[in-house]
């Protein structure tokens, strides 16, 4: 080492009567690469994580380890002349290495690593295992095991068992899919750099539960396109996929003994009740499937079907930002595509496309070209002395201050929100909840739940624009908005967290064209529809405004625009 002779002199005004120098010495540190002196253990076994401690100089900024070319863990850095690190399932047999920001250098022996044979205790082993299932294989240098294989009686080659978690004392693995309802059980496991499997014939023998799915006879006779159509059984959680002449369905909802699907649309199906198709399950991760009918009639009704929505309110802290559907497409839209595929005119104009709520001041080829939608939101007011805090449907163009409530990214802030300030969305839309106290609202919501009519169109929903109604309900004062309060009075407590609360609230909704709710508002009404409220997660955001609920809900809408 180098020696600096270091002269401190005192500050002038400070200690002037400290005068002269005070020698010194700072010793200087010369970088230089690790030197292994010796380590211990001279040998471990493959899988058991064996720490090996190491002695020597330079080692206190060693940044890696290797055993045998295979890099290692460093397990603790004790000194500079100290050095653990861990001979992990990773190591060979050979030489020790060390790197630090200076050099290399290798142990002058090697450190020998032994493979141990990994042994089941077949009496620990379960008589018979679910397929799909956990299975923990118990026994010896458990840690050593890179497969598990299952392989079905009388097949030479079975497939890999999702490995969950593993020690040295045992592994716990997911059965995969198995043919049969026996199965047995071989380990894949390293020999130096090779891959050895235990022997098929020596290999235990597991019993597998297949749950295959069992239905009843369907109480159904006939699809609906764009309807839920429920299945009854048992182990139907075991279905993947449900296809209709070759289609796939989506899948509403699913548990061991009832699964609810939509009737997709299949090409080649016309308009009317003429239609037949084949109604097939896939089940057991799609390795086998079932046909339930060979032929079963097909109906497309006169107008459009969308059942088993859900949207969700307009906090980001939902963590779920689908919170616009239009009834036109039937699709849900992802909060961030509303400037571009929801309201791309709104979001151009900034809002600034009605004169006043629900009266467009867009062209009619603007308004024409977004497709109508609406959506629900958390909302909190008063009515003289009365606060409320409840969930409210609304119509885009219904209020300019509701769409920048809500967020394209998880993200609270201005920079995040759909409109930074007051403004409308384009399509104008009005709501009016059939009350069940009027025998003929409750009639119509009857017919709604029912799905007891063919079309939607003014034959059946007849429109007077004298008497300000339709279907016989009065009209002459639609809302843009509508709050629970309203179409599920006293289903909520304001603050009280309320998860999948049946609704059954029906409400009729009509869509204006680019004249809005002017003083003869029917007479502009383009389309219209039912939105059956089926149920909510009622969930409020700091015991306030439930912004952060999802609303589930069947929609139902006209196919044409009406014809006067």
């Amino acid at each position: 080492m180098k020696r600096y002779k270091n002269c401190i002199t005192a500050l002038a005004a400070v200690v002037l009567l400290a005068t002269g120098c005070a020698d010194t010495y700072v010793e200087e540190y010369v970088p230089e690469a690790p030197v292994i002196e010796s380590f211990a253990p001279q040998s471990a076994l493959s899988g058991e994580d064996t720490p090996i401690v190491i002695t020597g100089r330079h080692l206190h900024a060693v940044t890696s380890a290797s055993i045998g070319g295979r890099e290692v863990r460093i397990l603790e850095r004790v000194s500079n002349t100290q050095l653990s690190i861990v001979a992990t399932r990773d190591a060979r047999t050979g030489a020790i290495e060390l790197v630090n920001a200076v050099g290399r250098t290798a142990s002058d022996a090697a450190l020998t690593i032994n493979y141990p044979v990994p042994e089941i205790r077949t009496e620990e082993l379960p008589g018979q295992v679910d397929m799909f299932g956990e299975l923990t294989l118990k026994g010896r240098y458990m840690a050593v095991i890179r497969k598990v294989i299952v392989t079905p009686e009388g097949a030479e080659e079975g497939r890999e068992a999702e490995i969950l978690s593993q020690d040295a004392a045992e592994v716990v693995v997911r059965v995969p899919y198995v043919e049969t309802s026996t199965a047995r059980i071989t380990l894949g496991y390293d020999e130096g750099d090779e891959e050895v499997v235990s022997p098929l014939d020596e290999a235990p023998q597991i019993g597998i539960v297949r749950l295959e799915p069992a239905l009843a006879k369907p109480t159904f006779d006939r699809l609906i396109v764009g309807r839920i159509t429920t299945l009854m059984g048992t182990n139907l959680d075991q279905i993947t996929a449900v296809e209709v002449s070759g289609v796939k369905a989506n899948i509403a909802s699913q548990s061991a003994t009832e699964l609810r699907f939509t009737v997709p649309m299949v090409e080649g199906f016309e308009e009317g009740d003429a239609n037949t198709a084949s109604l097939k399950i896939d089940y057991f991760d799609d390795f086998e499937s079932a046909t339930l009918c060979e032929t079963i009639p097909a109906t497309v009704l006169a107008f459009k079907i969308w059942e088993g929505i859900t949207t969700f309110c307009q906090n980001f802290a939902c963590l779920r930002l689908e919170s616009f559907f239009s009834p036109e497409t039937g699709v849900i839209y992802h909060n961030s595509r509303w400037s571009t595929e929801v309201d791309p005119v709104s979001y151009a104009k900034s809002g600034a496309v009605c004169s006043k709520a629900n009266i467009p001041s867009v062209t009619e080829e603007e308004y024409d070209s977004v497709n109508p939608y609406f959506f629900f939101n958390g909302n909190t007011g008063s009515v003289g002395a009365t606060n409320y805090c409840t969930l409210q449907l609304n119509s885009p163009a219904g209020s300019n201050g509701q769409l920048k409530n809500f967020s394209f990214e998880n993200k609270s802030g201005s920079a995040y929100r759909l409109l930074p300030g007051n403004g409308y969305g384009t399509p104008a839309l009005t709501f009016r909840y059939l009350d069940p106290a009027a025998p003929n609202e409750q009639a119509l919501a009857d017919k709604v739940r029912n799905l007891d009519f063919l079309s939607i169109d003014e034959t059946t929903f007849p429109i007077d624009l004298e008497q300000k109604t339709v279907a016989g309900v009065n009209l002459k004062t639609p809302t843009a908005s509508t709050n629970s309060s309203v179409w599920a009075p006293g289903i909520f407590t304001p603050g009280v967290e309320s998860l999948a609360t049946p609704v059954d609230a029906v409400l009729l909704v009509l869509y204006y064209n680019y004249k809005g709710m002017t003083d003869d508002a029917l007479a502009n009404v383009k389309r219209i529809g039912f939105v059956h409220i089926v149920s909510a997660d009622y969930r409020p955001l700091n015991g306030a405004a439930p912004a952060l609920s999802g609303v589930t809900y069947n929609v139902y809408w006209q196919k044409e625009d009406y014809k006067y």
